[in-house]
């Protein structure tokens, strides 16, 4: 596998961006581009040759077409075949890292992508796309400058994906427990139960949370009540806002246990809490 990366201090220069639609036998032309090129399939297969190199992106995949490397289609689709694409330029090269295991980061980097790989966050990275191709054909943007901007934000979205898989397949954790605790962190916010977390998972909720109390320390109902309290704590030192909207706004039932368990995780109140926080500041 192929890793390409840049440290860029400035914005992506977007040129063009569009959607194919093909209903059935689609080969993509042979060309060496001058600029770069994404691909991110919506349906069907592409099956495209980089640098000699034969991929088949398939739906929720992506393809990095690097400047200066010739592709081509090398098989025809088969069905309908739909994808984004965009257009673009860097005002700095791209280096590459060869790798047949997880890869070593640089120490510095704007982006980091896979030459090939799947998008797993949640359709973030196709709403981003959708986004980008809104903008383009929005006539009377009040700055080109949104272009570059959400197009950032796409390579962005797909770097921090590949961060966070990373940092998945090097946790001990099972992927159970990792996608049980990313649920969590997703929907904490909302009346849910651990019967919800595990029908989420597909697990029985006594089997999850023996599993999860196993690998983390934690009960389902702990680690949930951590993270709640965890974003509570965010809310209360940079909001003006009621020990009563905190508890709400990160899923407690009531103020009354809101305060209770805030108590056991940090040992003092919420109040106490924000009191600390705003004392610290004005000083």
């Amino acid at each position: 596998m192929r890793y390409f990366y840049a440290y860029d201090k400035n914005l992506p220069d977007f040129f063009v961006c569009g959607n194919l639609i093909n209903e059935n036998g689609f080969v993509h032309c042979r060309r060496n581009f001058d600029v770069n090129v994404l691909i991110l399939v919506l349906e069907g297969t592409l099956f495209i040759t980089q640098s000699e190199r034969r991929f088949e992106v398939s739906e929720g995949q992506y393809i990095f077409l690097k400047a200066g490397e010739e592709h081509y289609g090398h098989r025809a689709s088969k069905g309908k075949l739909s994808y984004m694409w965009v257009h673009f330029r860097n005002s700095i090269p791209w280096d590459i890292i060869l790798s047949d295991d997880i890869p070593a980061f640089p120490k510095s980097f704007s982006y980091f992508l896979p030459e090939y790989g799947t998008c797993a966050g949640a359709q973030r990275a196709n709403i981003l796309f959708y986004q980008l191709m809104d903008f383009s054909r929005h006539e009377r943007l009040y700055s080109k400058a949104m272009l570059s901007c959400s197009l950032n934000l796409i390579l962005m979205e797909i770097t921090q994906e590949f961060i966070d898989s990373t940092k998945r397949e090097n946790s001990h954790n099972s992927s159970a427990v990792y996608n049980a605790s990313e649920w969590i962190k997703s929907n904490c916010h909302k009346q849910i139960t651990i019967h919800d977390i595990a029908e989420a998972m597909h697990y029985n909720a006594e089997y999850l949370s023996a599993l999860f109390k196993k690998e983390t320390g934690f009960t389902l109902v702990q680690y949930l009540n951590k993270t709640r309290i965890e974003i509570s704590k965010k809310l209360l030192s940079g909001n003006n806002i009621s020990i009563k909207e905190a508890a709400y706004s990160c899923g407690f039932p009531n103020e009354k246990y809101y305060m209770k368990i805030f108590k056991r995780f940090e040992g003092v109140t919420p109040m106490q809490y924000k009191n600390a926080f705003y004392k610290k500041n004005i000083n």
